[in-house]
């Protein structure tokens, strides 16, 4: 049985009573620490990337913007009885590439593969849509940013770089939660706090595979 839903304190949420937020799973700490070390080498060419901060490091679900501490209960409410049967995964982190393409990049990312992660995004994305959150409007792709690109000042340095990473293992996550964490933005970056840690208990605690 689900506890029942914790009630925002008003620290929590903004003068304004509005928090932005978004719904996310985590890697675990060793794929972090493998990835940071992989953007450490990409600082070297000093390309024009805004690297993303390990601590924001996550596999984005759904992001839902700013939103009202009473809707943001309900959210979480309705996440933990659409995700009570979903089972824990099992993510294997490899391969490395940039979006939209590599001659136009905008965001360096890296790749996740597992048997689960589309059905579970599909259900919060269902479960979000019909509280009246807009639809993605395009397809669920796996990944992880790395960094986003601010021009393409240095790019060249950096895609060859990142082409010789290209098949690059980073490790494999136990996924057994779903987050909703608060984003604060400030000048050094945006700051994450969770909210409410939602676990993946069906099948009994047992994780899907890694696809392959």
């Amino acid at each position: 049985m689900s506890r029942p839903t914790r009630r925002l304190s008003r620290s929590e949420a903004s003068p304004g009573g509005a928090i932005r937020s978004f719904v996310a799973i985590d890697v675990e700490p060793a794929v972090r620490a493998a990835l940071r070390a992989l953007q450490s080498e990409f600082v070297n060419t000093h390309a024009d990337v805004r690297w993303v901060r390990p601590e924001g490091l996550h596999v984005t679900l759904k992001f839902l913007g700013a939103v009202e501490a009473a809707r943001l209960e309900t959210v979480h409410a309705a996440l933990v009885a659409a995700l009570v049967d979903r089972p824990p995964l099992r993510l294997a982190v490899r391969g490395l590439g940039a979006f939209p393409s590599w001659r136009r990049p905008r965001v360096v990312w890296v790749g996740l593969d597992g048997e689960g992660l589309a059905e579970l995004a599909a259900c919060a994305e269902r479960t979000l849509t019909g509280l009246g959150f807009p639809g993605e409007g395009r397809p669920f792709t796996p990944h992880l940013t790395l960094g986003r690109v601010n021009s393409l000042r240095g790019w060249p340095q950096l895609e060859e770089l990142i082409k010789a990473h290209l098949q690059d293992d980073f490790g494999d996550s136990h996924i057994d939660a779903v987050i909703i964490y608060r984003s604060t933005l400030q000048p050094g970056g945006a700051a994450y706090t969770s909210l409410w840690t939602i676990p993946l208990q069906g099948h009994k605690g047992e994780p899907h595979g890694i696809g392959r």
